[in-house]
C-alpha cells in the first residue's frame, strides 16, 4: 500500500475538504481508505491506496492541490492587493473569478508540474517556496488593474476572455456540470454565496452554456449579460 499526504494549516482546512470531495469516486473505485485530522497546527488529509492505482491517485490529487493553489491562493492574493472603485460587491466578485479564469489553466499546469512528484503535499510550503514566480506573476498583473473599474469594461473583459471559447458547460437547476456530465465545484474556493453560478461558470472557462431548470433571478441577469447569444435554452429550462 501508498500512502500520499496532503497538509495545509488548521485554519485552511477547508481546502483539504476540497480534495477529498473533488476526488471521492476516484478513491472509493480504487479502494482507498482516507483519514483527516489536524496535528500540531495543521490539517492533514492520508490517502492510503494499492500500489497499482498510486500513479493515478497522486496524479489527481496533485491536480486538484494546483486547483488550489490557481484559484484560492490567488483569490486571496488579489482579494488582499487588488482595491478597485466603480463595481459593486456583486460585480466585484464577478471581476475576481474572471481575472482567476483569465490564467486558470496555465497558473494551475505550472502548479501541478511542481507538485506531480510528491506523495507529501504541503500546499503553503509549495506555494510559498517552490511557486515564487507565480506569485511574481500575479504581482505583475495586480500593478496593470486600473483602481477603477466600471460594469461596462467588467462586460468587455468577459467578453474577451470568451474569444475562441469552444467549451460547454450545462447549468441544470443551479448545478453547473462541464461536456462529460462530472459536477463543478471550483467556486466553492471563492469567498461569499451569491452569484455563485455565474462565478462558477466563469471559472470553468467555458464558451457555451446549456441552461436547464430555474436559476436564481441575480445570476440569471448576469449570465445573459455577460454570455448572451452564447446561451442554449433546452426545453427543461424555467424563466
Amino acid at each position: 500500500m501508498n500512502m500520499i499526504t496532503v497538509t495545509e494549516k488548521d485554519y485552511n482546512d477547508a481546502n483539504l475538504l476540497y480534495v477529498q470531495s473533488a476526488t471521492g469516486e476516484l478513491f472509493s473505485h480504487a479502494g482507498c481508505s482516507v483519514k483527516s485530522g489536524v496535528t500540531d497546527g495543521r490539517s492533514t488529509l492520508n490517502v492510503n491506496c494499492q500500489e497499482y492505482y498510486s500513479d493515478v491517485i497522486r496524479s489527481e490529487i496533485a491536480d486538484k492541490v494546483a486547483e488550489i493553489i490557481a484559484i484560492k491562493y490567488k483569490y486571496e492574493f488579489f482579494k488582499r492587493n487588488v482595491k478597485i472603485g466603480g463595481l459593486t460587491e456583486v460585480e466585484k466578485e464577478i471581476l475576481m473569478a474572471s481575472l482567476i479564469a483569465a490564467d486558470l489553466d496555465e497558473d494551475k499546469k505550472y502548479a501541478y508540474d511542481r507538485i506531480k512528484q510528491y506523495g507529501e503535499i504541503t500546499i503553503d510550503g509549495i506555494f510559498n517556496f517552490r511557486l515564487k514566480p507565480l506569485k511574481k506573476k500575479w504581482q505583475d498583473i495586480v500593478s496593470y488593474i486600473p483602481t477603477c473599474f466600471l460594469s461596462e469594461q467588467l462586460k468587455e473583459f468577459i467578453s474577451f476572455l470568451l474569444e475562441n471559447k469552444k467549451k460547454r458547460v450545462y447549468v441544470d437547476s443551479g448545478r453547473v456540470y462541464d461536456s462529460h456530465f462530472r459536477r463543478l465545484k471550483r467556486c466553492s474556493l471563492l469567498d461569499g454565496e451569491n452569484v455563485k453560478i455565474v462565478r462558477e461558470v466563469i471559472l470553468s472557462n467555458c464558451g457555451v452554456i446549456e441552461l436547464s431548470g430555474s436559476i436564481p433571478e441575480e445570476d440569471e441577469f448576469y449570465l445573459k449579460e455577460f454570455y448572451q447569444d452564447k446561451i442554449i435554452f433546452s426545453n427543461g429550462y424555467s424563466d
